[in-house]
């Protein structure tokens, strides 16, 4: 009787296509996942920085300071800088919607797909580490209007931080096994 018609080979060829299927269905839901996280994030950045108000008072009472006088370029200024960080993460979101998209295809385990793959993970430890280093930054520009013994240059450090860098982390690790197990299966051609 022939491999392939034996009821073992039946069985993993139905296991591997119903895993091929909901690993495509995954890869969806993550790809419309990623693009509503960064469109989620932008929100939360202009809702913050263009409330005038609710900046002076929220910030103001955080870092005990009287914001009132704040001008527009200041909050501008502090806005800039989570821009440079969201296009960070938008670009790792394109290259993730990218590998994701990859994952549809018959030939989706290739370099082109490892490489968006490290390109995603690299680029949101940029964003990552942007958003970080430019805490200090953005709460010196809100509070530049005052004296300078009232100026604040803080960093903060937050939960949310931590899960980002543990998320950062773990795209560039499992960026690292793709890449590996692509290398692998190169090496395993040549043998057969």
């Amino acid at each position: 009787m022939p491999l392939m018609n034996s009821p073992a080979y039946s069985k993993a060829n139905t296991f591997h296509g119903s895993a091929c299927i909901k690993l495509r269905f995954t890869a969806q839901c993550m790809r419309l996942l990623s693009a509503g996280y960064a469109a989620w994030v932008l929100w939360q950045i202009l809702n913050w920085w263009l409330d005038a108000e609710r900046l002076m008072r929220l910030a103001g009472g955080y870092l005990n300071r009287d914001l009132s006088g704040m001008a527009t370029w200041q909050r501008m200024a502090a806005l800039s800088l989570d821009m440079v960080a969201w296009t960070l993460l938008l670009a790792a979101v394109i290259y993730c919607w990218k590998f994701l998209g990859n994952l549809r295809n018959s030939a989706s385990f290739s370099g082109q797909g490892a490489h968006q793959f490290m390109r995603c993970a690299w680029l949101a430890i940029a964003c990552e580490t942007v958003t970080l280093l430019s805490r200090p930054l953005q709460s010196y520009f809100i509070t530049a209007h005052l004296s300078a013994a009232e100026q604040v240059f803080q960093w903060q450090f937050r939960a949310s931080d931590l899960q980002g860098i543990i998320l950062c982390l773990a795209l560039l690790m499992f960026a690292l096994v793709y890449a590996w197990a692509l290398e692998i299966a190169e090496e395993n051609k040549g043998f057969i």
